[in-house]
């Protein structure tokens, strides 16, 4: 009697190890497939999640820079914020902050002279206690943006046009290469 349950503890352990060692059932695999983990845009730890306000309170381009400042707050059961900070459709930054509301700030250099489009897009995060970070939707909860933009200077003068060099207040005030007073007429 001992022999016959030692035999069949030993099919059922070994049936066990087998199944094991095969990676489980095909119906835990379609069920492991289903599910989402933590950490994905779409998780169902997002549900109802989003930014309930992204404002931009000021937005300047002063020489090649561009700044810019808000504030954002989001909903209930999120606790941070993802900022994207974009010029022209560009990404140039982006900044993941804890907490339910605050305070943003953006800065960049190397933009040149002109009109730009600048652009903040928010995304509700969640921060579990282990320190893991989703951040939730495929598109932006909110999206707020300004033109800036900075004169260019003018070209510097060609040297070599004499337009550039007439003497004595005199001008080329008839577009044809020739220095003239403004008492004399234009052919």
């Amino acid at each position: 009697m001992l022999g016959k349950t030692i035999r069949t503890s030993l099919w059922a352990w070994m049936a066990g190890v087998l199944l094991v060692a095969c990676g489980g059932t095909h119906l835990e695999a379609d069920s492991a497939l289903a599910e989402e983990s933590l950490g994905t845009q779409e998780s169902s730890l997002c549900a109802g999640l989003s930014v309930s306000s992204l404002t931009l309170s000021d937005a300047t381009m002063y020489l090649n820079e561009v700044s810019g400042v808000g504030y954002w707050a989001v909903s209930q059961f999120s606790n941070a914020v993802r900022l994207d900070y974009y010029i022209d459709g560009v990404r140039y930054a982006f900044d993941e902050r804890p907490g339910n509301a605050g305070a943003w700030y953006f800065s960049t250099v190397g933009i040149p002279c002109g009109t730009h489009y600048f652009q903040v897009n928010a995304w509700p995060m969640v921060i579990d206690s282990n320190g893991n970070r989703t951040t939730c939707g495929s598109t932006p909860s909110r999206t707020v943006g300004k033109y800036v933009s900075w004169a260019c200077p003018p070209p510097d003068p060609d040297p070599y046009d004499p337009c550039n060099n007439c003497p004595g207040g005199r001008s080329c005030r008839c577009g044809d290469g020739v220095c003239r007073s403004n008492m004399e007429y234009c052919p």
